[in-house]
Formats: C-alpha cells, structure tokens, sequence
C-alpha cells in the first residue's frame, strides 16, 4: 500500500488512498480507494449502570448510607488528629523537640534500604554543595 493520499470530488472529507492491487496477469496495478475508517484508540470501555435509573428510591438510600459513613469516618479521623495533637502536645511538655519527633515518625514509615538510599543521596547532594 502507498502513502499517496487524496480526496474524492463527491465527497472532498472521505480521504482516498493509493493501493497496490494484482492486475491477473502476475503483476500489479495501482488503484485509487477509499481509506479504511480509522480505529479509536485505547480499550472499549463497557457502560456502568445507573443505579439512580434502575431504582430511585434504593439508589437514594444507597447514596445516603454512603454518604453517611463517610461522615462517621470524617469524624473518626478529625478525633484520630486531635488524639495525635495532644500526644505531641504531651511530649513537648516533657521537653521533647515535636520536630524531630514527627521526623522520626515519617521516617519510620519508610522501609530500611529505602531510608538508606535517601540518606546516602543526601550525603551526596550536600558534600556536592560543600555542606558540612
């Protein structure tokens, strides 16, 4: 198949392609045909029910629970935060540096040879820059 493009005269948006087509008597011919239709990229997506459709009324007091139960676990969490504040709250009445503390946390979160590569590039990054 060429590269060559056109359009036809009837319809100038319907692009026309150059093909190679056998001719019968063992060689080939070039023939001017309309271009396949391009195929939309990515994967079909399948449509996702309504439920709102299939049934108002469930589907309204599925919203609800939902909605609900988001709020309790709003709630939670902002009483979680609180309990976390007050315990750093605790810890700098003792003397202790809330800081370094909340570092030392973050830190902990983080697998071992995940911190050790973070550290070595910092140690990297501030002897490139002449810290320390």
């Amino acid at each position: 198949m060429n590269a060559h493009t056109a359009t036809t005269a009837d319809n100038p948006s319907r692009p026309m392609v150059m093909v190679s087509v056998p001719d019968g008597m063992g060689g080939t011919r070039n023939e001017l045909r309309p271009a396949p239709p391009e195929k939309p990229k990515g994967r079909k997506k399948r449509p996702t029910p309504d439920p709102i459709r299939a049934d108002p009324s469930a589907a309204a007091q599925e919203i609800r629970q939902v909605i609900e139960r988001i709020e309790r676990l709003e709630e939670e969490k902002a009483g979680i935060a609180d309990d976390i504040s007050d315990v750093y709250a605790e810890a700098k009445c003792n003397g202790y540096d809330v800081k370094t503390l909340r570092s030392i946390v973050r830190l902990r979160k983080v697998e071992k040879h995940v911190r050790q590569e973070d550290e070595a590039l910092l140690e990297t990054y501030k002897n490139s820059l002449g810290i320390e």
